[in-house]
């Protein structure tokens, strides 16, 4: 019986050995890919680099370099989640930031193809569609302006 005992505590020792070395990969895995940012596919949504000046007039610049687009749905649980760092993001005063629906605006989404929500675009102050991308978190709706910044001209310059 003693043997019994002494072989199950071995093995419970050897699994949780087993098992910090494998939170141990699993975080070092995390670490080398990163944050990753929104997924810009071609073909989705309108053309990096084509023009949407009607968006862009429907956003309201009040003085802002870049617009943003982001459309939603009322019955997307991530949307919901989103929507208090979607305003948070407004707040920035060198953004403008307008959100359409999917039912209220349904003729703008089938005119750009949005392929789904969420989604953002990011405009210059001409409407030229400068990033794009669906987004699942806050970093990857930072990732869309980033880029934006990076193909545009500087914001705040």
């Amino acid at each position: 019986m003693w043997i019994a005992i002494g072989v199950a505590l071995l093995a419970c020792a050897a699994l949780a050995i087993a098992l910090l070395a494998l939170a141990r990969e699993v975080g070092m895995l995390r670490l080398q890919l990163g944050t990753q940012g929104a997924l810009e596919i071609a073909g989705e949504g309108p053309e990096v680099g084509s023009r949407a000046p009607d968006l862009s007039e429907r956003i309201g610049r009040n003085g802002a370099d870049l617009g943003l687009a982001v459309f939603t749905s009322a019955g997307c649980r991530i949307c919901q989640t989103l929507a208090p760092a979607i305003d948070n993001v407004a707040k920035d005063p060198r953004v403008a930031v307008a959100v359409f629906d999917e039912v209220a605006e349904s003729e703008l989404w089938r005119n750009l193809e949005i392929p789904g929500s969420p989604f953002a675009l990011a405009l210059d102050r001409e409407g030229t569609v400068l990033a794009k991308g669906t987004f699942n978190n806050l970093a990857q709706l930072e990732s869309v302006l980033a880029t934006a910044e990076r193909r545009g001209e500087p914001v705040g310059a």
